[in-house]
């Protein structure tokens, strides 16, 4: 078998230059071999994809639930905060009517 080492085409691949050895052994010692530390950026990202599925799917189906149940999302609900021209009253603080 032969196992080439550097391979040179030509834009038409045509064989320009060629080295190689014989190979006389078990086809699972020769090719490319990856190590664990090769792979790790890779697996990283796919974790990293994996799970922002995950909270994607996660988020979609709590603001589904909260649609059936008519409570609005967060982006969706009105800004109930204090106008910074008003005076903050003992009852603005104390009244639970107006959360």
């Amino acid at each position: 078998m032969k196992i080439y080492t550097k391979i040179i085409l030509d834009k038409d691949n045509n064989l320009i230059e060629e080295k190689f050895f014989n190979y006389e052994g078990t086809i699972s010692h020769c090719g490319i071999h990856y190590s664990y530390k090769n792979e790790r950026p890779k697996k990283a990202m796919e974790k990293q994809a994996r799970r922002e599925k995950k909270l994607k799917e996660k988020r979609e189906k709590k603001q589904a639930k909260a649609l059936e149940k008519g409570i609005q999302p967060k982006e969706l609900k009105k800004d109930e905060t204090i106008p910074l021209d008003t005076v903050i009253t003992l009852d603005h603080l104390t009244n639970p009517d107006k959360k």
